[in-house]
């Protein structure tokens, strides 16, 4: 049983995501309430602790409520419209849908929802006006119900068969053809049906519009921009950026002058504008919480290998102990992840050598003698002074060391300037462009453009986005 308080607290979230499509921020309840954001917090954790949301934590406005019987509610994005009789445009719509979470069973896919109309498809009890769900991904079995892209700009509902020299997209009507795709023609698997909802009511949630932002006509070259990242990036050409090295914050480890961000968006954004071949450097940490570590880096990574990005390498960020996201009851906290994520194989790798070698030594050739009594010639490498790095990276930090100069330190957490610039160097190439989309002090920006890299630098924050310029200005960049 609720509270009389507590119901307030479950009506209000209720209401917030019925009407907007997301959960209210802890912020947002404390306001509404007019309360401290400490009891807005308690009040949110009583009502997941008996059941009545759920909240992902380390996530922002992942809060979501449970309908009485106890099972969650998942939203899912409903795209539109699709024909089950013959191909037509699909219709994006903003809105969501709510699914009881059993009807979604793979814990880690992607899924959106399309309006079935026709009825080519009814033998199947897929009729007019029903709603599938759908999972994404590009692949299909035999006899599976897939939504199939044709000619690059029209969508069907049919049944998957690949057969010899040609694939079958077989309807569930007799009244209607197949669909025979053979080779050269455009085709793509958008995914696959995975549970029908067959003339339910579904509850149906209108998203926030987006204003619609004109497209940049070409790259903002050397400049920092001052707005939200995830909308900067939508006005960003396709595959434009070659190298991203960024750090978002840290769970709620500090204030970033209040502004929190949309992890989802900025991956989906960044897979979006990086090239293929392209790098990301995300650097992160874990808040502990009364002795358990958030995990939210570990997330993140995960997220960023769904979007479609490959996890090339996971990177030890090693610095002097400072206990600010660590548990003192621990050992101490000395180390951040560096994951580098990358879309398809890098096309740039330069690996850093500066790791001595105990002995050098050059090459020789040589015999060695065979069993048979035969000599075989030999050619043996030898050892240069220096050799690759290990993926454990160590910086000093701190007043003096992360940065070269003042200005810096007027933002709350910096980049190293080593650390940055050695990315750089190792997966860009001079000339190329480096994107930080939360460029806060502007380390990111500083070093693409004095390594001979071409920079786009954006933040939310206007304060910081004047720092990042004032301290470009007094290096002439």
């Amino acid at each position: 049983m609720l509270t009389t308080r507590q119901k307030q607290f479950n009506d209000f979230i209720r209401k917030i995501i019925k009407t907007k499509g997301v959960a209210p921020s802890e912020r947002e309840v404390a306001r509404h309430f007019r309360i401290s954001a400490s009891t807005a917090h308690e009040h949110l954790e009583t009502l997941r602790e008996k059941g009545y949301v759920y909240k992902e934590r380390g996530r922002a406005r992942s809060m979501s409520v449970i309908e009485p019987n106890g099972e969650k509610l998942i939203l899912v994005p409903l795209l539109g419209r699709i024909a089950a009789g013959r191909p037509i445009e699909a219709i994006e719509d903003k809105k969501m849908i709510a699914v009881p979470q059993s009807r979604l069973p793979f814990p880690n896919g992607r899924y959106y929802a399309l309006q079935v109309t026709g009825d080519s498809m009814i033998d199947a009890n897929i009729k007019d006006k029903d709603t599938v769900l759908v999972k994404e991904q590009k692949t299909a079995e035999n006899g599976q119900t897939v939504v199939a892209l044709l000619d690059s700009n029209e969508t069907t509902l049919k049944k998957f068969y690949k057969e010899q020299g040609h694939i079958r997209l077989q309807p569930a009507n007799k009244n209607y053809e197949p669909i025979i795709v053979r080779s050269g023609r455009d085709f793509e698997i958008q995914g696959i049906v995975i549970d029908t909802m067959h003339g339910e009511r579904n509850v149906v949630m209108q998203l926030p519009k987006r204003e619609n932002i004109e497209s940049y006509r070409e790259l903002p070259l050397n400049k920092v921009i001052c707005g939200d990242a995830v909308n900067i990036m939508q006005r960003m050409p396709e595959n434009s950026i070659d190298l991203t090295v960024t750090s978002p914050p840290y769970d709620e480890l500090r204030n970033y002058n209040g502004y929190m961000f949309d992890f989802e968006g900025m991956a989906k954004g960044l897979y979006r504008v990086i090239k293929d071949g392209g790098v990301l450097v995300w650097v992160v940490g874990d808040q502990t919480v009364k002795g358990n570590e958030t995990g939210t880096s570990f997330r993140q990574a995960l997220y960023f290998k769904q979007v479609g990005f490959n996890l090339f390498d996971t990177m030890i960020y090693l610095k002097t102990p400072r206990g600010a996201v660590g548990n003192n009851t621990a050992y101490w906290q000395t180390f951040e992840y560096m994951f580098v994520l990358s879309k398809g194989t890098p096309k740039t790798i330069n690996l850093l050598k500066d790791r001595e070698n105990k002995d050098e030594r050059d090459g020789d050739r040589g015999t060695k003698r065979l069993s048979d009594g035969s000599l075989l010639k030999l050619k043996r490498a030898g050892y240069s002074k220096y050799r690759r790095r290990t993926n454990v990276w160590e910086y000093l930090i701190g007043k003096g060391h992360s940065a070269s100069d003042n200005i810096a330190y007027q933002h709350p957490a910096i980049f190293p300037e080593k650390l940055v610039q050695d990315h750089i160097m190792s997966w860009s190439n001079p000339g190329d462009v480096v994107l930080d989309p939360m460029c806060g002090s502007g380390t990111t920006c500083k070093m693409a453009a004095l390594n001979k890299r071409q920079y786009v630098g954006c933040d939310i924050s206007k304060e910081y986005i004047e720092l990042t310029r004032k301290r470009l200005k007094s290096y002439h960049l």
